[in-house]
């Protein structure tokens, strides 16, 4: 399925009119680096809104490069990646275009900094219905089709630079790369609240089983990530908008492999792989 670019995707700011900003200059030549493979400076906030403030700067340098966001990210959707970067809560940043790659993709990792990959779930939205959704059946009926996807992120910090939450949020979760299948319809599962509550993942690494996952590591249930996602607001979700659901492993270094991730939803199976260069 093509992916649709949205006209225009707002960060969430809240709480960021009394957020400690960093210089926007320091945010803008990061993103300027980061796009010319550097790494990326500690912008020294302190809180997630902080974080949300700085990103709103490093996301426009982004936008004015390589367009219009196709999605969104949401990270720290699992309890225990929640408490190892001191936050309550997920974080969210943009998807672009460039950093989607058809199933079956060779990636070089030439063009990262620490690279990494796992295991994850896209979602695409298949009705602007979804902005008013307060239940999980009402996501899900605005949804057009679940994907698999393995994403690639890159924690593309400079040496010593401790990642926290509010330093996460102020680069929108990382996003570099990632691959993503072909998926199915959410009109063809049979009841799609219980089957995504039911999903489950294998990770493969050269043929080798490395991990897997359940769709509760997902907030608990997939469908959750999206009413997160509505209830905080910033993001005009329209058709076509594909959104990350979070991690179903556990982050593994990337170098030379070739990588798969194996899904079982509703009775049906999907898949998505990749061969990973040096």
């Amino acid at each position: 399925m093509k992916i649709l670019a949205l006209a225009a995707m707002l960060l969430p700011l809240a709480g960021a009119a009394t957020a400690a900003c960093p210089d926007a200059s320091l945010m803008r030549n990061a993103a300027r680096g980061w796009i010319a493979g550097q790494r990326l400076p500690d912008p020294l906030v302190k809180t997630v809104p902080d974080g949300e403030c700085a990103y709103a700067l490093f996301r426009s340098v982004l936008e004015a490069e390589l367009g219009a966001p196709v999605g969104v990210k949401v990270g720290f959707t699992s309890r225990p990646a929640q408490e190892k970067f001191g936050i309550d809560a997920p974080v969210a940043g943009a998807l672009f275009a460039p950093m989607l790659l058809p199933d079956g993709a060779r990636v070089s990792m030439k063009g990262s900094r620490n690279p990494f990959y796992e295991a994850d779930l896209i979602v695409t939205v298949g009705d602007s219905a979804i902005m008013r959704a307060t239940s999980r059946e009402e996501v899900a009926a605005a949804l057009s089709d679940l994907r698999p996807f393995i994403e690639l992120p890159d924690l593309a910090l400079q040496q010593g630079v401790v990642p926290t939450g509010p330093l996460m949020a102020a680069y929108g979760v990382t996003p570099w790369r990632g691959v993503l299948g072909s998926g199915i319809r959410i009109a063809d599962l049979e009841d799609p609240v219980a089957d995504l509550a039911a999903l489950t993942v294998e990770l493969r690494a050269d043929g080798a089983s490395v991990d897997s996952g359940t769709g509760k590591m997902l907030l608990g249930h997939p469908l959750d990530v999206v009413l997160w996602l509505v209830e905080k607001g910033g993001y005009d979700l329209k058709p076509g908008s594909v959104i990350s659901l979070g991690s179903l492993s556990a982050l593994h270094p990337a170098a030379g492999q070739r990588i798969e991730a194996r899904y079982r939803v509703g009775g049906r199976s999907m898949q998505v792989g990749a061969m990973l260069v040096p």
